[in-house]
């Protein structure tokens, strides 16, 4: 039967078989407790969240490591594991390395299996599989970086547009990862006595962060390198409180200003003598699962380092409708890759329906507060309102200005008149 039409797909061997190797029969539950290892970094999203939003956390294309293996859905993507790991292996143009490859994550089973969710094992896996399973999807992401780094633009995952946006989304969901030291290790395996950059270089050149990328000792796994670079920088946290921000089109109806800073540390937010300055944001069809994923992992992991939770939280607070987009896609803060300002909105919107009751660090809580005060002061809403009605324009302006000094001089005049009537005569 062709493996398109199987209900689940069986992982791929290096000879095109699915033979035991009993030498290797390691009982993958005894590495399972009933709570996560202290490693586990790998999560299934919780229940609520995907109910909210399944699309958002399900691989549309490949599937990469034991939570959606398997699936008909994805059946195409194991052919080209399967192709690309011929390709790895004419890269290093010996079995040694695969060898070694096979080695390696035979003696490290049971870490591997560690960094998963306890609940990500809902069948026991057989040894072999899973180890077959780690070695075809972690030759595949180095192959790929790889083909990506040195600009192969004959592969056809790379060439099509759509296949290539596909394969990047999927790569980052956090229910579709490889621990980060498996990959590593093994690229070391290969090319650590070669000229060729590191697996974090490649890596951070696939998913664009392009500023120092982070520490590769800390780093989890894919998902985690795209959030480590989100939260490089945030504003620090405070003993304030808060639980609403003006909306964007309010704090400017206020007097606030906004302006666009062009940098890659995204929640660099700061708020000084009315102008609030804030790193362009792009928002298209794939944010949205990029951004529930990142959100999706701080609850699950860093619960009390939430930054880019609380980021999306203030954003959230900003954008009440198509109104407050509009604003900020003028002023440059939001590049609107969707086309429609109510989808943006309407997207913003639902990002924290499901952290409504999260405890989410006060690191923007100083900069709301400060927000809020300005639209607050009577003195700063009067002004605004004035220079918006009567000076928003060149020609408006000038002709406020001169319909005040007609007013002025007929005021002068007129009073000048009363002055002259009640003068007394000699």
């Amino acid at each position: 039967m062709e493996i398109a039409d199987q209900e689940m797909v069986p992982i791929l061997t290096e000879n095109g078989n699915n033979d035991q190797n009993n030498d290797l029969a390691i009982d993958i539950v005894e590495y399972l407790g009933f709570e996560p290892a202290p490693e586990c970094c790998i999560y299934k999203i919780p229940e609520r969240s995907r109910e909210a939003m399944e699309k958002a956390y399900t691989p549309q294309l490949i599937s990469i490591g034991p939570l959606h293996h398997g699936k008909k859905s994805l059946a195409k993507m194991e052919r080209q594991k399967s192709r690309y790991y011929q390709k790895f292996r004419e890269r290093t143009a010996d079995e040694i390395t695969l060898e070694k490859f096979r080695r390696y994550i035979k003696e490290n089973a049971g870490r591997i299996c560690r960094c998963y969710d306890e609940l990500a094992f809902e069948t026991e896996f057989q040894a072999s599989e899973f180890k077959r399973m780690i070695l075809y999807d972690a030759v595949f992401i180095i192959e790929f970086f790889l083909r990506h780094s040195e600009r192969e633009a004959r592969d056809f995952l790379l060439k099509r547009e759509w296949f290539r946006l596909d394969l990047h989304r999927d790569l980052i969901l956090l229910e579709n990862q490889l621990p980060f030291f498996v990959l590593k290790d093994l690229y070391n395996l290969a090319f650590g006595s070669s000229d060729k950059p590191s697996f974090l270089s490649i890596a951070c050149l696939y998913l664009e962060i392009k500023e120092d990328p982070p520490d590769q000792m800390e780093t989890k796994h894919l998902t985690d390198l795209f959030r480590c670079a989100l939260v490089k920088t945030h504003p620090p946290n405070s003993n304030e409180k808060i639980n609403k921000i003006y909306s964007a089109t309010m704090l400017n109806d206020a007097g606030v200003r906004f302006k666009a800073v062009d940098t890659k540390l995204m929640l660099d937010l700061r708020f000084e003598k009315g102008e609030l300055r804030i790193p362009t944001f792009y928002v298209g069809l794939r944010t949205d699962a990029l951004i529930r994923n990142v959100m999706a992992l701080e609850q699950c992991h860093y619960p009390e380092e939430a930054y880019f939770c609380s980021y999306i939280q203030l954003l959230d607070s900003l954008i009440d409708t198509d109104r407050d987009v509009d604003l900020l896609v003028k002023e440059g803060i939001l590049d609107n890759g969707m086309g429609s300002s109510a989808a943006v909105a309407d997207m913003i919107n639902t990002l924290m329906v499901e952290f409504a009751r999260a405890q989410l660090p006060t690191c923007y809580a100083q900069i709301g507060n400060n927000l809020n005060k300005y639209y607050d002061n009577f003195w700063n809403r009067t002004v605004a309102t004035l220079r918006h009605v009567y000076f928003n324009n060149l020609w408006r302006g000038t002709g406020t200005v001169a319909a005040f000094i007609v007013v002025l001089l007929t005021l002068t005049q007129t009073v000048l008149a009363i002055l002259d009537r009640v003068k007394p005569t000699k």
